[in-house]
C-alpha cells in the first residue's frame, strides 16, 4: 500500500466515504470513542458519517444513546452508553495517576479533601442534572471551595475526577449551559453493570480490536496516544485477536487494521472503487475528527505552498480544522455560527485549481446545512 492509498483507505474505514453508518449512536459505537471538546463540530463529525445532520446527533446525545465525558485521556469524548463503564475501568487508573501533580498543585491531592468534594457533587446531582456553574456554586456555598484564581480549574478537575471514577457523566442537554453540557449521576444515566462487566484481558482485547477496526490502518504509537496502553498490553491483545486484525506495511511502517472492515471497504472492494472520486474530493474536517487527529504516523501530505506548511497539527484549535483536497492537506478553515449568519473562512494553498475551490465552497455550504443554517457565507484567503 502506498501513501495515497493509505489516506483513501483511512477515509473509507472512518465512514466519511462509502457506506454510511445508520445513526449517530452507531457512529460513536463503531469508533468506540469520539473526541468531543468542540461539541458542535463533534456532532457534525457524526453527521458526516451518517449523512444526516447535527441536530439528529444532538438528539441522540440528549436521549443518552451516547454520553459526553472524560475517558481514555483527560479529554472529552462521546462514548456509547454500553461501552463507558468498562472503558473507564480499563483506562482511568493510568489517566488519574498521570494527573497526580496537577491535582496536588490545585489543592486536590489530599484524599480526604477530594472525597469530601466528590461526595458533595454526588449529593447535589442526586436531585437531578446540573451544569458546571451550578455545581461550582454548590461547592462554594458548602464551604468546600473558595473563589480564588484557581477556582475554575478546581471545579473542572473535581468533575473530571468524578467522571474518571465513574460517578457521573453528561446529562440531558441544557441550552443555557456551557456547550449545553450538564452532569448526571452515572447510575441514573446508564444501564446497570450486569453483563457489561469485562475482565481486564477481555477489555484490552476488545479495545485494541475495535480501535484497529475503526481507525486503521494505524500504528501502535497512535493507539498508545489514544489510550496510553503499554507495548506489552498491545502485543497481548494482538496475539489474542489473531486473524481478526492484520498488519499492513506502508513506507517502512507497520500499521494495523481490522480484517473485516478492510475486506468490506478497503482497497479492491467494490465500495472502495465506487467511492474513489468522493474520497479524492473536498473535505472540511474538524481539528478533532478521529480521521485526522488519530494519525500522527504517516499523516496526509501538506504542500509547501499551503498556508500552514511546516506547522504540523494544532490540537488546541477549535471551530475549524484541516481542508483536504485530492488526499492532500491544503489549508485550514474556521467557522462562526451566529443566529442569522453562518460564516466559513478558508485559508488555502493558492495553487488549487478552480474545480477544487468550487468543491470546497460546496463543502462549506453542506457544513452549514448540517448545522441547521440555510447556507454559508464563504470567504477564501490565500496564504
Amino acid at each position: 500500500m502506498d501513501l495515497r492509498e493509505l489516506s483513501a483507505t483511512r477515509l473509507m474505514i472512518q465512514r466519511l466515504a462509502g457506506p454510511a453508518v445508520p445513526d449517530p449512536a452507531a457512529a460513536v459505537r463503531e469508533s468506540l470513542a469520539v473526541q468531543s471538546q468542540d461539541v458542535p463540530l463533534a456532532l457534525d463529525s457524526l453527521a458526516q458519517r451518517t449523512r444526516g445532520d447535527a441536530a439528529e446527533a444532538r438528539t441522540a446525545l440528549d436521549a443518552g444513546a451516547f454520553v459526553r465525558t472524560h475517558v481514555l485521556r483527560p479529554t472529552w469524548h462521546f462514548v456509547a452508553a454500553e461501552d463507558l463503564r468498562w472503558l473507564l475501568a480499563l483506562t482511568s487508573p493510568k489517566v488519574l495517576s498521570g494527573l497526580t501533580k496537577r491535582h496536588a498543585d490545585l489543592g486536590l491531592g489530599e484524599p480526604a479533601r477530594r472525597a469530601r468534594l466528590l461526595d458533595a457533587v454526588r449529593e447535589a446531582l442526586s436531585a437531578g442534572p446540573l451544569t458546571r456553574v451550578a455545581l461550582g456554586e454548590h461547592l462554594t456555598q458548602g464551604g468546600l471551595l473558595a473563589k480564588t484564581p484557581v477556582f475554575g480549574s478546581q471545579v473542572s478537575h473535581v468533575l473530571l475526577i468524578g467522571e474518571l471514577e465513574g460517578l457521573w457523566c453528561s446529562g440531558p442537554v441544557d441550552p443555557t449551559g456551557l456547550s449545553g453540557h450538564t452532569y448526571a449521576l452515572l447510575d441514573d444515566r446508564l444501564p446497570p453493570v450486569g453483563s457489561l462487566r469485562r475482565s481486564r484481558e477481555d477489555a484490552l482485547v476488545e479495545l485494541v480490536g475495535r480501535f484497529f477496526a475503526s481507525h486503521g490502518p494505524v500504528s501502535v504509537p497512535d493507539l498508545q496516544r489514544w489510550t496510553r496502553l503499554t507495548q506489552r498490553d498491545v502485543r497481548l491483545a494482538v496475539a489474542a485477536l489473531g486473524d481478526a486484525v492484520e498488519p499492513v506495511e506502508v513506507a517502512g511502517h507497520v500499521l494495523w487494521c481490522g480484517a473485516c472492515p478492510m475486506a468490506e471497504r478497503g482497497p479492491g472492494s467494490p465500495a472502495f472503487v465506487e467511492a474513489r472520486e468522493r474520497v479524492e474530493g473536498a473535505w472540511l474536517l474538524s481539528t478533532f475528527d478521529e480521521a485526522v487527529l488519530t494519525h500522527n504516523t504517516l499523516r496526509m501530505p501538506i504542500p509547501a505552498s499551503a498556508p500552514h506548511a511546516g506547522q504540523g497539527p494544532r490540537y488546541s484549535e477549535a471551530g475549524g480544522g484541516p481542508v483536504l483536497w485530492n488526499l492532500t492537506d491544503v489549508g485550514v478553515w474556521k467557522r462562526v455560527h451566529r443566529a442569522d449568519r453562518f460564516e466559513v473562512t478558508l485559508r488555502l494553498d493558492p495553487s488549487l485549481p478552480l474545480r477544487a475551490l468550487a468543491a470546497l465552497d460546496a463543502e462549506a455550504h453542506a457544513l452549514a446545512v448540517r448545522s441547521g443554517a440555510e447556507r454559508a457565507v464563504v470567504t477564501r484567503q490565500a496564504g
